[in-house]
């Protein structure tokens, strides 16, 4: 490998393209990551759609909704992955899909302003959150195909570092802007909010024309062009996918009917559906799963996504644990969530250039599991600091596809890429489970350890978290190797 200072024709032996090409994607990565991070408050699907839906009168199990059908959404990508699979049109979905994620959060602004029941907003924000779900992560998927297509693997921990550890800074401005607009107290400091009928219209309609300009900077990225295009596989090879993703959407379905209207019978076709679903996207991903690393690492990815559930549950529990409304703790909560993730960036960038890919997965998933613990036990002013920690453990979320990069061949990343987005699916019934556990406390007046029932059942719901990312834990330090080694995935 010849030295990248060397000129613009300099090459590396895993990268077609020349250095000043990897340093404009990795530029642009990080561009495009940052406005992701700018405007977190409304596009971490979670703690700010929550507390909006709980300000609207929806109970919490409707208030985990947003985030739930986001999770449920994320198995689009892998759809896109098969429309339209040629490298060519990378750059043109990945600005459609930050494109449509701007013009939603502008129609949900608008909504927030219309004379219409709540009811008609709530089910506006659980749209959201869908449509979200569909097109951040699939935006996402493309961003990691870039980054492994136009980077040599041996700067990815420095592409990293950048996009998530400077990133996350934008994201403590956005937060600073979100309790400055719904007002609340920050560190000794009080905002009074604008006028309640305007905030989350603002907080949203400001998100629109952030991912308008990372729908902008997608269009700048150098993508080599490869030798043979790769064409449509035939229907028949998605038909699991296509089973998977409507029933998916059934499941979360019955199972909000099975609560609104105290049926089993919607319970137990609920669950049918979902399991059916899980059947259809591993039958879709068979070839893929047939690889041991890859199999043992989608196990870990899932039980420890289940654990990004838990932020609407955390955000809600500080209700009773700081006597604060939800909605006026979001902006503090998000503040303190990305000022750890950007501090927790920076280290684990450098953490990844000098181990290997699995500690990166074992870092984050123990500081989720810590922030997830100190939920549980802490309280007071110092419960404020449970999504701070983990903001850090949110990481996984880089480091688990980053594994999978490394474990995938160039031809083979869009597929791979896709797939690890979708495994955010099969954990979105998690947070359902978590607003769940507190809703069945509170009716059956569950208690313990002098605690009242709806504080029981939060406690309840972060042990249940807890129990999920240890076990991915047990999973990753027992069966998956530390440098995994690109395969071949045999064609189907």
């Amino acid at each position: 490998m010849t030295n990248p200072t060397d000129g613009a024709v300099t090459t590396t032996d895993d990268c077609p393209l020349t250095w000043p090409e990897q340093r404009r994607n990795l530029i642009l990565f990080a561009c495009c990551t940052g406005m992701q991070y700018l405007a977190a408050p409304v596009l971490y699907v979670g703690v700010t759609q929550a507390s909006l839906c709980e300000g609207l009168g929806a109970d919490t199990r409707t208030s985990n909704l947003p985030a739930t059908l986001f999770f449920a959404m994320t198995a689009m990508p892998a759809l896109l992955a098969w429309l339209s699979p040629r490298v060519s049109v990378l750059k043109r979905n990945m600005t459609i899909c930050y494109g449509v994620s701007s013009l939603m959060l502008a129609a949900t602004a608008l909504v927030l302003t219309l004379p219409v029941p709540s009811a008609v907003k709530v089910a506006m924000v659980i749209l959201q959150g869908g449509v979200s779900g569909a097109a951040m992560p699939a935006a996402i998927a493309l961003l990691w195909e870039v980054i492994g297509r136009g980077s040599a693997e041996s700067r990815r921990g420095l592409a990293l570092s950048l996009a998530f550890g400077v990133g996350p800074i934008l994201a403590v401005l956005g937060s600073l802007a979100q309790t400055a607009l719904l007002g609340g107290d920050l560190f000794g400091i009080h905002f009074d909010g604008i006028d309640h009928r305007y905030r989350f219209v603002t907080l949203f309609g400001l998100g629109a024309p952030i991912m308008a300009l990372a729908a902008g900077f997608s269009r700048f990225f150098v993508v080599a062009p490869v030798s043979r295009e790769p064409e449509r596989e035939p229907l028949s090879t998605v038909v699991g996918l296509l089973v998977g993703l409507p029933l998916m959407f059934a499941a979360v379905a019955l199972m909000q009917i099975a609560a609104a209207t105290e049926q089993e019978a919607y319970r137990y076709l609920g669950y049918l559906a979902a399991a059916s679903a899980t059947t259809g996207f591993v039958w879709h991903f068979r070839a893929i799963l047939q690889q041991r690393v890859l199999l043992c690492a989608t196990i870990v990815t899932i039980l420890v996504y289940a654990g990004n559930m838990i932020p609407s549950n955390m955000n809600l529990y500080s209700r009773e644990v700081l006597g604060i409304a939800a909605d006026l703790n979001a902006g503090p909560q998000n503040l303190l969530r990305f000022a750890l993730k950007a501090v927790a960036g920076l280290i684990l960038g450098w953490l990844l250039t000098r181990t290997n890919p699995r500690m990166g997965i074992l870092a984050t998933s123990a500081i989720l599991l810590a922030s997830v613990v100190w939920a549980m036990l802490v309280t007071g002013s110092w419960y404020l600091y449970a999504i701070a920690i983990f903001g850090a453990g949110e990481l996984v979320g880089v480091y688990a596809p980053n594994y999978i990069v490394s474990s995938s061949r160039p031809d083979e990343l869009r597929r791979n890429m896709a797939f690890v987005t979708m495994l955010m699916a099969p954990a979105a019934p998690a947070g359902y489970l978590y607003g769940t556990v507190v809703d069945l406390a509170k009716s059956n007046e569950w208690t313990a350890f002098g605690l009242t029932s709806e504080a029981f059942g939060f406690r309840l719901s972060f042990f249940v978290c807890a129990l999920f990312i240890a076990a991915g834990i047990a999973v990753a330090l027992l069966w998956l190797p530390a440098r995994p080694k690109p395969c071949r995935i045999a064609p189907e």
